[in-house]
Formats: C-alpha cells, sequence, structure tokens
C-alpha cells in the first residue's frame, strides 16, 4: 500500500496568488492559519474516535466530526483555488468517512432497540434500525450531504455517488431535490416527485428540473442562489467572514454545489450566471471531463472502501495560496 504523504500545517505559496482564490473573503494568511487549524481538527477528530465505544451515539458523533472536519478542509482548499486535477482524487477518502458515520449509526441503533425492548413490549413501538445518521430534516445536515453528493457528481466521481447514495438508503424518496440529483445513479429513479423537505429556499431549484424552457431555468436557478445564503444560519461556516479575528476563523467558502450540480445534469448554459456561491469552474470542469469521456470514477467501480484510495489532505501544489 502506498504511504500516504506526510500532513503539511502550511500550504506552499508563491507572489501571484490573489487572483487563484474562488472567493474574495479568502487572503494568504487566513487560509494559511484556517487550513492548519483544519488538520488539527482532523487529527483530534480521529483521536476522538479512538477513544469512544462502537454502537453508542458518541461514537456516531465522532465520526460525524472526522467527515465533517476533512469536508471543510477540501472546500478550504477549493475556496483557496487549488486545482480540480489534484482535489478530485481526495473526495474518495472524505466520502469513505461519510461512510464510516453512516456505518457507525447501525450499532448504535441496534443498542437503542435493546435498552427499550422492554419499553416497547409493554408500550407498543420499534426502534428501526434503518434510520441514517444523516438527518434530512435538519436542514444544516441535508445541505451538508447536497454538497457532498454533489461535488461528486461535478467531479464526474461516480462511485463516490453511490457510495454516498447507499449510505443514505433510509432518506430516499423523502425529497424532490435529492431525487433529481441522484436519478442517473439508481435503478429506480423518482424524477416525477415533487414534495421538498425544505421549501425555502430548495423548491426554487427542483422548478428548473420540471422547466423545458431552458432560459427559465436558468432564471430559477439564478433566484436560487440570490436567496440560498440567507437560508444557511446555523452552519458552522455562516458568516464567518464577519468574524475573523487574528487572521482565524471558520471560513472554508460559501459554495451551493446543488445548483451546480443541477445547470451540469440539465445541460444548462450558464454562461450569464455570475454569483459568488456559484461553483462556475467546478461546472466547466464537469462538462470538460464529459466531452473527453473521462470519469474521475466510474459507476461499475467497486463501492468496498478501498485500501488505494486517495485519502491526501496535504499541502496542495504551490503557487495556491491566495493572498
Amino acid at each position: 500500500m502506498r504511504t500516504p504523504k506526510k500532513l503539511a500545517l502550511t500550504p506552499v505559496c508563491d507572489d501571484d496568488t490573489h487572483s487563484r482564490r474562488r472567493q474574495q473573503f479568502l487572503y494568504k494568511t487566513l487560509y494559511e492559519n484556517v487550513r492548519a487549524l483544519q488538520l488539527e481538527s482532523i487529527d483530534v477528530s480521529v483521536a476522538g474516535v479512538k477513544r469512544k465505544q462502537p454502537g453508542t451515539q458518541t461514537y456516531v458523533v465522532a465520526q460525524a466530526f472526522v467527515f465533517h472536519e476533512k469536508f471543510w478542509l477540501w472546500m478550504l482548499d477549493y475556496t483557496a483555488g487549488v486545482d480540480l486535477d489534484t482535489l478530485a482524487p481526495q473526495l474518495a477518502g472524505i466520502v469513505d468517512d461519510f461512510v464510516r458515520w453512516n456505518d457507525a449509526n447501525v450499532p448504535f441503533r441496534i443498542a437503542l432497540k435493546e435498552e427499550f425492548a422492554e419499553h416497547h413490549k409493554k408500550y407498543g413501538g420499534t426502534t428501526r434500525l434503518d434510520v441514517c445518521a444523516v438527518d434530512f430534516d435538519n436542514q444544516i445536515w441535508y445541505e451538508d450531504a447536497l454538497q457532498l453528493l454533489s461535488v461528486a457528481i461535478l467531479l464526474r466521481d461516480a462511485r463516490s455517488v453511490k457510495r454516498i447514495v447507499k449510505a443514505m438508503v433510509f432518506n430516499r424518496y423523502a425529497d424532490a431535490l435529492y431525487e433529481q440529483l441522484i436519478s442517473d445513479f439508481v435503478d429506480d429513479p423518482q424524477e416525477d416527485m415533487q414534495v421538498v423537505l425544505h421549501d425555502a429556499p430548495y423548491s426554487t431549484l427542483v422548478e428548473a428540473y420540471f422547466e423545458d424552457d431552458d432560459a427559465k431555468a436558468v432564471a430559477l436557478v439564478k433566484n436560487y442562489l440570490k436567496n440560498w445564503y440567507k437560508h444557511q444560519d446555523g452552519a458552522r461556516w455562516y458568516n464567518a467572514h464577519l468574524k475573523i479575528e487574528d487572521d482565524r476563523s471558520f471560513y472554508y467558502g460559501y459554495w451551493a454545489f446543488e445548483a451546480g450540480a443541477t445547470c451540469f445534469l440539465l445541460d444548462l448554459d450558464d454562461s450569464t450566471i455570475d454569483h459568488m456561491v456559484y461553483p462556475k469552474d467546478l461546472v466547466a470542469y464537469a462538462r470538460k471531463l464529459q466531452a473527453d469521456g473521462r470519469w474521475t470514477t466510474t459507476k461499475d467501480a467497486p463501492l468496498e472502501i478501498s485500501a488505494t484510495a486517495s485519502t491526501r489532505l496535504d499541502r496542495p501544489d504551490a503557487g495556491v495560496c491566495p493572498k
């Protein structure tokens, strides 16, 4: 097995970096500090999992932290302008942690069933074992899942998409936007579904899938982007650009990746879309891969966690740090 490259606490930067960042709030020192903090948080989270007892809620929560910290680091590097060819293979390892988080919920649910067996015997009811760790009723977790799924779609990482769907079987048939995003990757697509779990802002984006006029569909995406951010209050990164102290913050970037995935899946012309949270170059990357007949991973790739999957979260290539 290839030995992963040692994590670096700071990225390598050059002088011509200002134009590389994908959002204007990030600057060189902030990026270096936030990235170092994320690497430290990942180490703490991984160590935390080892200290917890499998089958407990604290173990599930610890696994959730590992996934989130790694995905936020990926988002930070994307915001900083790291090349997409560098970022693409890193997603598989992050999806591994997403799957571990959801897998950890199974023994916890079994333990709950055993704990409340007498209660259910006396009063009725049951403890479902198939409940997903990612609660779609929680809008913040719902958005997190949409972001991860949409990034996988735009990286043409079909294996990761299918692993995400498999990990969240419990969340099938409940939300139209999720079903639209995964329709090309499942055997039973629910393309006629229109019910959304969180009306604002997501129903607007769902409307784009039912619009025959591409110009009107693009207008719906623009409207979605206009309203997306104000509905993310509660996320760790919300308003983080206003909370920078000593060049430190929880700012990783603000990205409506699901809007990009929608434009890609519907083959919409996004040339008139100019919004800070729209990942335009990631959509262009997906289209280039598609035009070249290339995938990061294909739909027939094995779904098991691979010992050779890239989990590198080390420094990006030289010349990517914003200034």
